[in-house]
């Protein structure tokens, strides 16, 4: 029995004269801990809910998000719960002005931004807009950024600021098409049916 564990034991020390010890023994690298530093937003000094214009038809709020965008039904009976508060009368769907109100909310979605009205302005005006949609007298309530429901949309954003107000108000009024595509929404008014 030793015959056969000499060679085992030789060979096990063998390796381990062979091995090469290290001339000398490397220094333990330090990384230096890092340090939390909290940076606090910057103060934001705009008032809650209060309207600001931005251009000569535009205005921003700041306003708080609900968990789900308000539907184009859902917008449609908040207007009109709105318009009966203020006098005015109930105004019907046509589809329409609603397919345009969706295609110009998609349009708003695409560019991350409202036009100042210039789209609208050009489908009247270049592109036989008042004849495609059937109507003499359209006019258009447009936002982008915010995810609210038809009731918030209407009483904060829409009737944030006098033009915007006014217009959703308009006795003139008889039809709405009302376009959703995220948090781009338009409100296409119409009188006058062709």
């Amino acid at each position: 029995m030793n015959i056969f564990l000499l060679p085992i034991v030789f060979f096990a020390i063998n390796i381990l004269l062979t091995v090469e010890v290290p001339k000398e023994i490397p220094k333990p690298i330090t990384t230096p801990i890092p340090k939390k530093v909290f940076v606090a937003p910057p103060e934001d000094k705009e008032p809650w809910g209060v309207a600001k214009q931005i251009d000569s038809v535009t205005w921003q709020m700041k306003v708080g998000q609900d968990a789900q965008m308000g539907t184009p039904a859902e917008i449609l009976i908040a207007l009109n719960d709105y318009r009966r508060r203020y006098g005015a009368s109930n105004l019907s769907w046509d589809s329409k002005l609603a397919d345009y109100a969706l295609s110009r909310a998609k349009y708003f979605r695409s560019i991350k931004n409202l036009d100042a009205h210039k789209g609208f302005a050009d489908f009247l005006n270049n592109q036989d807009g008042f004849s495609k949609l059937g109507f003499n007298q359209l006019g258009e309530n447009a936002s982008y950024g915010y995810k609210l429901s038809g009731v918030h949309l209407i009483e904060w954003i829409y009737a944030g600021d006098e033009p915007h107000n006014k217009n959703q108000l308009n006795s003139i009024w008889n039809y709405v098409g009302i376009g959703v595509d995220g948090v781009a929404t338009a409100l296409i008014f119409g009188t006058g049916k062709l």
